[in-house]
């Protein structure tokens, strides 16, 4: 499914993260309602593949030393872990923080975090991205976001958190709203600070990512 889509199979150590992660969803899904996606394929597809075709994306983005990376209401991981299962392998000096508001999804998070091995190195804020604007200024390389909010809220949320220059990944999809969706983005960055990029994809029919540079100067 991977090499479908033009992507690397995943090693050993990427194996073994998304399956730990996948091993504690099973366990804490029934009393915190993590997913509802549930069956295997299902899974495949609209968890792991959806997540990890952003990764061509988003390796130019990154600096070459000291990467800063955050994930926007995590939730139950997704597109979270399996980019640090990815991203924090092939760089050694990465750093990915899953930041969630909901505290018993924080704490999920948490204990994933606490078993992939990957020390300080992929964190837990237990914070709303608005209250992380707030309270430390621009901090990361890269912000993602899936199933969060409309595309201009994001922008509002992400921006504060970004070092100028940084980028926003959105995951988003094609239909009848997303003209507007898009247009009301454009209001509040601007049309040139937009990429959209469709997924040639088969399992992912629709599939948009949508990168949002952050003006050198604001």
């Amino acid at each position: 499914m991977l090499a479908a889509a033009g992507l690397a199979p995943l090693n050993e150590s990427e194996r073994a993260i998304i399956a730990a992660h996948l091993r504690l969803l099973d366990a804490w899904n029934p009393a915190i309602n993590l997913t509802r996606i549930t069956a295997p394929r299902d899974r495949a597809v609209r968890h792991l593949l959806d997540a990890l075709v952003a990764v061509p994306l988003i390796e130019p983005l990154l600096p070459a030393h000291g990467a800063k990376i955050a994930d926007l209401g995590s939730g139950g991981g997704f597109p979270g872990v399996p980019l640090a299962a990815r991203l924090l392998t092939a760089h050694s000096d990465a750093s990915l923080e899953l930041i969630e508001a909901t505290q018993k999804k924080a704490h999920f998070l948490q204990t994933v975090a606490s078993a992939s091995g990957f020390g300080a190195r992929l964190r837990v804020q237990a914070a709303r991205a608005e209250a992380l604007g707030h309270a430390g200024g621009p901090r990361y390389n890269l912000v993602t976001a899936r199933a969060v909010a409309p595309l201009a809220d994001l922008v509002k949320l992400a921006l504060p958190i970004l070092v100028p220059g940084g980028h926003l990944i959105a995951w988003k999809r094609s239909g009848d709203s997303w003209p507007a969706e898009l247009a009301a983005a454009a209001g509040e960055i601007g049309s040139a600070a937009i990429r959209v990029q469709p997924l040639d994809v088969p399992e992912l029919t629709g599939a948009l990512l949508v990168l949002i540079k952050r003006p050198e100067r604001v």
